[in-house]
């Protein structure tokens, strides 16, 4: 589903494109006069372009976002095949953030939230606003 919303997204934003030419094509013939306004013409070509960027950029969001939660499930599908055979380890620090870790429950061990957030697959320490790791590995 995730690709093909990206598809959806990229589809959109051509067509969009093309219509806003034919859209500013129409528009700016001045009937009456036998001109062309450019003034209306580059205007509705801009906010034709404008409002299919927008869409682009909803869809193409939502791409991710289902990416991101088909990323947390797996992770939690690991966690629930592959429990912990030994008694858990206290908790040293619950995350303060919105993160969906957080949310679910699972603790912070490392770096604590002013430091940053250890990479599991390189083992880079990166800043708290990056969602993804220099190697390429999603934070959650």
């Amino acid at each position: 589903m995730k690709s093909q919303c990206k598809i959806i997204a990229i589809v959109e934003l051509i067509l969009g494109v093309i219509g806003s030419f034919i859209l500013a094509k129409s528009a700016g013939i001045n009937v009456y006069a036998g001109g062309r306004n450019w003034t209306t013409t580059i205007f509705t070509f801009l906010i034709g372009v404008v409002v299919s960027y927008v869409f682009f950029v909803v869809l193409y969001s939502i791409s991710e976002i289902m990416d991101n939660q088909e990323y947390i499930m797996k992770q939690l599908e690991k966690q629930q095949e592959n429990p912990d055979a030994s008694s858990p380890a206290p908790p040293t620090k619950i995350s303060r953030s919105n993160s969906s870790a957080s949310l679910l429950g699972e603790t912070k061990s490392g770096p604590t939230d002013e430091e940053g957030w250890l990479c599991p697959k390189c083992g880079r320490l990166n800043q708290n606003s990056a969602s993804v790791c220099s190697c390429g590995k999603h934070r959650f």
